[in-house]
């Protein structure tokens, strides 16, 4: 398998959700796709929170704009885990996600790992044990929605957890897939 270093961003313009991961894991990368990893939970908890109307996999990312949805990641750059990423890699990340926000302008932005808020948002007050769900900031007008990370490696939450935050974009939708 060839590793690219990094993943393309399905976006469109006024998208009711963008997901935004930490960076891409190594297998997604050289398979080319988003959660491609295979303990990776994040296509089965789309599916089973309502936001699309069929089963999909790390194969389908491209088709998430029909659905009004987006992906992209903080960082570009793949790794084996997030302890390899430095702050210059979180500082460039936050430019070109802000940049990404303005021009695309999606309704909620969906942050897949509760590590990600500090990191976006560090001028906010630190608070420990940060939930899941809405949070009281935006971004360029844009809702965030703090998700738990859907990799395998996280076992902080159980999958129903998960599925319960991932369900809370259900109503965000403008058409909610049947």
């Amino acid at each position: 398998m060839t590793t690219r270093s990094s993943l393309p961003d399905y976006l469109i313009p006024k998208l009711d959700i963008l997901f935004v991961g930490i960076n891409p894991g190594l297998r997604s990368a050289a398979l080319g796709h988003h959660y491609a990893g295979p303990s990776n939970r994040f296509w089965k908890l789309l599916y089973e929170a309502n936001l699309v109307p069929e089963r999909l996999s790390y194969r389908d990312d491209v088709r998430l704009p029909e659905w009004g949805l987006g992906l992209t990641n903080l960082v570009p750059r793949a790794t084996a885990g997030m302890d390899s990423l430095t702050p210059d890699d979180y500082a460039a990340g936050r430019l070109a996600l802000m940049r990404k926000v303005r021009r695309y302008r999606p309704r909620i932005i969906a942050l897949l790992g509760i590590t990600l808020y500090p990191i976006l948002f560090p001028l906010e007050p630190k608070q420990a044990g940060r939930r899941p769900g809405l949070q009281p900031v935006t971004l360029h007008e844009s809702t965030i929605v703090l998700l738990p990370n859907p990799s395998g490696r996280n076992a902080s939450y159980s999958y129903q957890a998960m599925l319960s935050a991932f369900r809370t974009l259900t109503p965000w939708l403008k058409t909610v897939p049947r």
